[in-house]
């Protein structure tokens, strides 16, 4: 993410400042200027990959971050990965609906579109099992039932037909490093259906270096921002759409 480089050009100006004025002890002047000047040049280098990354080609995108099953459960406790370009125009968003947010969370429904060159062209949504009771809280927000969910596929069924649907495409959602990654691996990891490799953009990471003026980076707070809708579905398919539509604006920036 090309404003990486503006902050750390930022840090070697700072040093460089400190090299020639800072307390440095004893330090000759010599060595201060050397130093300052090694920080100057390194600030000047990556002033300049900050400047020409807005004429980055989309044809060489950098490339994204890659998640195994076990890399997806250990990012739940991450504070924040790294960001990446938004490039790609071939990709599917994705979002799952849960029993709740801790680890013990199991899921309700999964839900993605497929975008080919930023248009949708296909969806997927599938009501999931949990085998245990919905909490009265998440059927609030979601709408789903116990009754909507009893005679629909169990996890270890549904994930397989939600893998083939994905593809070998690049995953968008929001929140995936934090969320639907480390759910989904740890869901596939109960019930011993695997997790393939995964390459993902993950938009409120994206949001968040793109729109730092913005109080705060969810899914309804961005679509409102973007005047994409006024509410979050709060529904799989739906919410994946909205996250599709979020990243396409981000695209543009």
């Amino acid at each position: 993410m090309k404003i990486r480089y503006l902050f750390w050009a930022i840090v070697c100006i700072c040093a460089a400042w400190t090299g020639l004025f800072g307390d440095m002890g004893d330090t000759s002047i010599g060595t201060r200027i050397v130093v300052a000047l090694i920080f100057i040049v390194a600030a000047i280098y990556l002033f300049g990959k900050f400047k020409g990354g807005a004429n980055t080609s989309k044809s060489s995108p950098e490339a994204p971050s890659d998640a195994t099953a076990t890399q997806a459960a250990e990012a739940a406790d991450t504070e924040r990965g790294n960001v990446v370009e938004a490039d790609y125009d071939d990709y599917v968003a994705i979002d799952i609906e849960t029993t709740g947010l801790g680890r013990s969370a199991r899921i309700i429904e999964l839900g993605a579109v497929r975008i080919r060159h930023g248009r949708k062209v296909a969806s997927y949504s599938q009501l999931v099992n949990p085998q245990i009771p919905i909490p009265a809280k998440v059927t609030q927000i979601t709408g789903i039932t116990d009754r909507d969910v009893r005679h629909q596929p169990t996890i270890d069924k549904a994930l397989p037909r939600f893998y083939a649907f994905c593809g070998r495409d690049t995953w968008i959602g929001h929140n995936i490093r934090r969320f639907d990654l480390p759910v989904i691996a740890r869901e596939a990891e109960r019930v011993g259906a695997g997790m393939p490799d995964v390459s993902f953009y993950d938009t409120m990471e994206l949001s968040q270096a793109l729109l730092p003026q913005l109080d705060h980076h969810r899914v309804v707070d961005l679509i409102r921002y973007f005047g994409i809708a006024k509410t979050e579905r709060h529904r799989a398919a739906d919410d994946a759409a909205q996250t599709a539509q979020i990243f396409e604006h981000l695209k543009r920036i």
